[in-house]
């Protein structure tokens, strides 16, 4: 039974994991253009942690469900900040314009 458990809380840490980044991907396109940059991590930050806590409910109705899908939210959102870090130390490549899909080049070739 013991082995069940520890299966299922793995299966909604992916779930979680990954719902909650996808979220984070589709809405960071509308939070950058509305809001400074400053504010822009910390609000998709707590977006990821919401709507980890939302998915984990969602999937067990407890305390327990809610907290594990927070807690995977944050997981999501630090692995992301934490893997941007390291490729852009690694390659010397600014992350930022690589994030929002576009650069001055394109914009200045589209014009």
């Amino acid at each position: 039974m013991e082995d069940l458990i520890k299966l299922l809380d793995a299966k909604s840490i992916m779930i979680c994991s990954f719902v909650s980044w996808g979220i984070v991907q589709a809405v960071k396109p509308i939070v950058k253009a509305k809001l400074s940059d400053s504010i822009t991590s910390s609000v998709l930050r707590s977006l990821a942690i919401v709507a980890g806590a939302s998915i984990g409910f969602s999937l067990d109705s407890s305390a327990h469900g809610a907290g594990l899908g927070a807690a995977c939210g944050a997981m999501s959102a630090f692995t992301v900040a934490l893997m941007k870090r390291a490729i852009s130390s690694k390659a010397d490549v600014d992350m930022e314009g690589i994030d929002s899909g576009s650069s001055d080049e394109d914009s200045k070739e589209d014009s």
